[in-house]
């Protein structure tokens, strides 16, 4: 039996929380009060139809269209990722960085500006149109 598109993303929310939790032990990137908050945002943004995308990426701080790996969730549940590769040690430290990007839906960019800001203002974090 196929599973509804909400129970899909719910699994796939949970995945995201999985990854989550497993990037910040290897990397301790945040805290966990942080970890929660960012964790919040993306369900926020996702079931309520404003990302269609979250990205968890790490890329070379020095060039940003390096991207060394990435996890991708979209809103219809599925979630893309490779193999977390072994190591980084092709790159010192603070070489690599880690972010996550959102990228929205057409319905959301459709909004006023003020619509949006006023969405956005639910959220703990930033996030730039």
């Amino acid at each position: 039996m196929r599973q509804s598109p909400l129970a899909q993303l719910d699994d796939m929310v949970e995945r995201m929380e999985h990854d989550l939790g497993l990037i910040n032990s290897t990397f301790e990137i945040m805290s966990s009060k942080e970890q929660k908050k960012l964790s919040k945002d993306i369900k926020y943004l996702l079931l309520d139809n404003i990302a269609k995308k979250i990205r968890f990426t790490f890329y070379d701080i020095k060039n940003r269209d390096a991207v060394l790996y990435q996890y991708i969730y979209r809103n219809n549940g599925v979630a893309d990722k490779s193999d977390f590769p072994g190591s980084f040690d092709n790159f010192k430290d603070d070489s690599i960085a880690f972010d996550v990007f959102i990228d929205f839906t057409d319905t959301f960019l459709a909004l006023r500006k003020q619509d949006r800001d006023t969405l956005l203002q639910n959220t703990e974090y930033d996030w730039f149109v």
